[in-house]
């Protein structure tokens, strides 16, 4: 391209350039300034969205802290269903139905406090929260005397933090059966499962009764 010699010229020449391009520049300056206050936004919606499921939360957490109370129950299952219903996108959503299932086991609905469980299952992927709503519900299903289904439920906490949790409760089941030296195995692996310097009394009066037998 021959080289513009007067100002003239080039002026003539960006005129050009900008009646061609000047459009399309002034699109993409708009759009690339959008998307990053439109992403800022977002973000701070998250944010935000987050910090209230987090409110919430700590509010339903102060009420569990008598849950022989109606009123008690009744706020947790409330603010619970709330986190469920509004914030089911964060994991708070998973422990409103933890502390559903708490009040229902209170108020002795066993098998709604088990379908809390479950949903708290599915609304997380992380194997130490999914472990404890099972073993949770294995506790409900032992209280229902539903014993293969307790053990089932039992059987899928594979999880190496929770072997001592894990096999006590295997215990408690072989127990309520009857089946005490498959229970008094069990406890032995629990108790060999602890972590070291951790007391677990009522696991050796639990192991002890039957060596002793």
């Amino acid at each position: 391209m021959a080289e513009l010699k007067t100002e003239e010229e080039q002026i003539e020449a960006f005129k050009a350039w900008w009646k061609k391009n000047g459009v399309m520049l002034i699109a993409a300056i708009a759009v690339a300034v959008g998307g990053y206050f439109g992403m800022n936004a977002w973000q701070q919606s998250q944010e935000n969205h987050t910090s209230e499921a987090s409110a919430l939360y700590q509010n339903l957490v102060q009420a569990a802290g008598d849950l022989t109370d109606e009123d008690n129950q009744q706020t947790v299952t409330f603010i619970a269903t709330q986190l469920t219903d509004e914030y089911g996108d964060t994991g708070y959503a998973m422990f409103g139905q933890l502390f559903i299932a708490r009040v229902e086991a209170e108020k002795g609905n066993l098998d709604e406090a088990i379908n809390a469980l479950n949903n708290a299952i599915e609304k997380t992927d992380d194997a130490s929260f999914v472990a404890i709503a099972h073993l949770r519900a294995a506790r409900l299903l032992l209280q229902k005397e539903e014993y293969t289904a307790a053990m089932e439920r039992a059987e899928k906490v594979t999880e190496a933090e929770f072997t001592a949790q894990q096999q006590e409760l295997v215990g408690d089941i072989y127990i309520a059966q009857n089946k005490r030296d498959e229970a008094r195995i069990a406890y032995q692996n629990a108790s060999d499962a602890l972590s070291a310097g951790v007391n677990h009394p009522l696991l050796d009066i639990k192991l002890q009764d039957l060596v002793k037998s």
